[in-house]
């Protein structure tokens, strides 16, 4: 159960009992008595349970009596709860129409100040849920002033307002401040419970899980906390402490028992089931967390609380990624991103607002203090708008801006996405190509029927296979490894063409083999080239010499044979065999990859009077294991 909500029900709850028993003199007690208890006994448990409606139309029944009877304690309560009405209703404008008419019927008449504590608590209440929360600070330290002095039974409520706006600001040291110095002050053990429950969330916040966990385990202890709500609050916040912990089966039982208990009081929120589903995922049962995430999703919709749905679809993305489903799991995180841009531009249309609201709210303030200085108002608040004007203008500019670049990096990331998946089909084309070239040295003999070396001939394969197995997985692979895995095929050809060639591999320049990466099954193709076609016909033993040295943030690596080169071929371009098309295609997605050119040069040594034979050039980019 979220915290904002238990705190929301203590909030309500205190504002009534304010705007009831405001303690004021006993002949205005005895004047208003009927009419406030009214409105505590029947107004406020409507209130408690959110039956809006039916507290609205038992407060119209009850004006016409208010103004007969004239008195200014049950006018300004009877302002305060209507109050309340329109902000669980969520017309805050309405809200904060009538808690001005309250503290300004309290300030013109009420000597005592209670009335005026009373307003200025309910004011910095509704200010906090307009997000201005400069304004609510202001009305929140003035309460608190007043409560020092004449209603010290009243501050702990003010310290959960104080806490509750320094949270929306962000000021750590000042939440903490608050939040204990509430908790010392109450005498209810349900307030108790709230402050408790709200100090084990900062000790969260701050990351002290073990001293949030010591706390609320020192509160589990305390046999006087019976209330069904804040059982449920308990049971599930320390259940998630537990689970945070790596207790999992123990808070996961907590969970639980929490969530039954807000069942039952048909409090159940997206919040409880993101909690208990990360318990379930850490568990390994992943089943039950995705139903749990899709009943979040369900709940969630209806709050519109994008911070909370963002957070559910990276769990969503975590759990189809443990799932062995990659697909998915991309498509959960875009979903992701979709809910924080939404947040994003919340969070920056609500700055706007904020700026906005500030200077009205101003002027309306110094118009109840004083009407003499209303020209002087007017004319901060027409200045106020113009950086108004200029603020928003600058904010929806940056927030252009983040847009822009949010997509473009997101573009981006997709295209280095698909130019992986690209490269692993043409490397697959590469290894169909290998495999068929095998296939038909082995049947040459097996019809020549030398089955000894077409045995030693299938072993050697199979090693070869192995090795090639091992480098396609990844994307990028030591040196070493493609080394190792091309001395093996040079191996097995010479073994299948009885010995008609050598080969020589100098490696120069580079001192870790193991920390330089570079795509598999690059150099193999242009081997198998000089072997298959150089060599073909040729009375001469061949050569093959392959030779890599380091330069600058590339490889520059030559691969040299002896054989007959292009003799009796006319278009050099057409000439070139299926895999030297497909590597040159790789090279041109490695060189976007990481940005460092990568080039492929095809000589033949006998038009350059170099000799026979073809010289491969090749200059391909690395990168360096961290």
């Amino acid at each position: 159960m979220a915290v904002s909500a238990m705190y929301r029900i203590f909030a309500l709850t205190i504002i009534i009992c304010m705007a009831c028993n405001s303690g004021v003199k006993r002949k205005q007690q005895a004047a208003s008595g009927y009419v406030l208890s009214y409105l505590k006994e029947e107004v406020n448990p409507l209130f408690q349970n959110r039956e809006i409606q039916a507290a609205r139309r038992k407060l119209d029944s009850i004006l016409p009596v208010i103004k007969k009877r004239d008195d200014y304690v049950e006018m300004c309560s009877w302002l305060r709860c209507m109050a309340v009405v329109y902000e669980l209703e969520k017309k805050l404008d309405s809200a904060r129409l009538y808690v001005d008419q309250a503290l300004a019927l309290a300030i013109e008449k009420d000597t005592t100040e209670r009335q005026i504590l009373a307003g200025n608590i309910q004011t910095a209440a509704v200010l906090s849920e307009c997000r201005s929360l400069d304004s609510a600070l202001r009305y929140a330290r003035e309460a608190y002033s007043l409560a020092k002095r004449i209603d010290t039974p009243g501050l702990p409520f003010i310290c959960m307002k104080l806490y509750d706006i320094y949270e929306k600001i962000g000021d750590l040291p000042m939440q903490k401040k608050y939040l204990f110095e509430g908790f010392n002050l109450s005498t209810s053990p349900k307030y108790k419970t709230v402050f408790a429950t709200n100090i084990s969330a900062y000790y969260e916040r701050v990351n002290q899980v073990d001293s949030a966990l010591i706390f609320f385990q020192a509160l589990m202890r305390d046999s006087s906390f019976s209330n069904p709500y804040y059982d449920a609050v308990r049971y599930e916040s320390l259940g998630t402490l537990l689970s945070k912990k790596g207790f999992l089966e123990e808070g996961l039982r907590y969970q639980l028992k929490g969530m039954q208990i807000s069942r039952a009081l048909d409090e159940l929120n997206a919040q409880s089931y993101l909690n208990v589903a990360a318990t379930y995922r850490k568990l390994g049962q992943y089943k039950v967390d995705e139903h749990l995430l899709d009943t979040a999703l369900r709940l969630v919709s209806h709050e519109k609380n994008w911070a909370l749905e963002k957070k559910i679809w990276k769990a969503k993305a975590e759990n189809l990624m443990l799932q062995q489903q990659p697909g998915k799991a991309y498509a959960a995180l875009d979903s992701a991103f979709v809910y924080y841009q939404k947040e994003v531009d919340s969070s920056m249309i609500g700055q706007a607002r904020d700026l906005e609201a500030k200077y009205s709210l101003l002027e309306k303030d110094n118009q109840i203090k004083s009407l003499a200085l209303s020209n002087q108002l007017s004319e901060r608040t027409r200045e106020g708008q113009r950086r108004t004007i200029v603020r928003i203008i600058c904010g929806t500019a940056i927030l252009g801006l983040l847009i822009v670049w949010m997509w473009r990096r997101k573009q981006f990331k997709r295209n280095i996405r698909e130019e992986s998946l690209r490269q692993q089909l043409l490397r697959g084309q590469i290894d169909s190509h290998f495999l068929y070239s095998s296939v038909s040295g082995l049947q040459q003999l097996i019809k020549k029927g030398n089955t000894e070396d077409a045995t030693e001939f299938v072993r050697r394969l199979a090693r070869l296979f192995r090795l090639s197995l091992e480098n396609a997985r990844q994307a990028f692979v030591p040196l070493k490894n493609e080394l190792d895995a091309l001395a093996s095929y040079l191996t097995l050809q010479q073994s299948l063409y009885e010995d008609q060639f050598d080969y020589e591999i100098r490696v120069e320049g580079v001192s870790d083999q193991e920390a330089v990466l570079i795509p598999p099954m690059l150099l193999q193709p242009f081997a198998e080239n000089a072997i298959l076609h150089g060599f073909a016909g040729q009375k001469e033993k061949g050569q093959i010499t392959i030779r890599i040295q380091m330069d600058h943030k590339a490889l520059y690596c030559v691969i040299e044979d002896n054989g007959r080169g292009f003799q009796g071929m006319e278009d050099q371009d057409q000439k070139r065999p299926l895999s030297t098309i497909i590597n040159q295609e790789r090279l041109e997605i490695l060189g976007r990859q990481t940005r460092t050119p990568a080039q492929l040069k095809i000589i033949d040594k006998k038009a350059t009077g170099a000799g026979a034979g073809v010289r491969v050039e090749l200059r391909l980019p690395y990168q360096q294991e961290a």
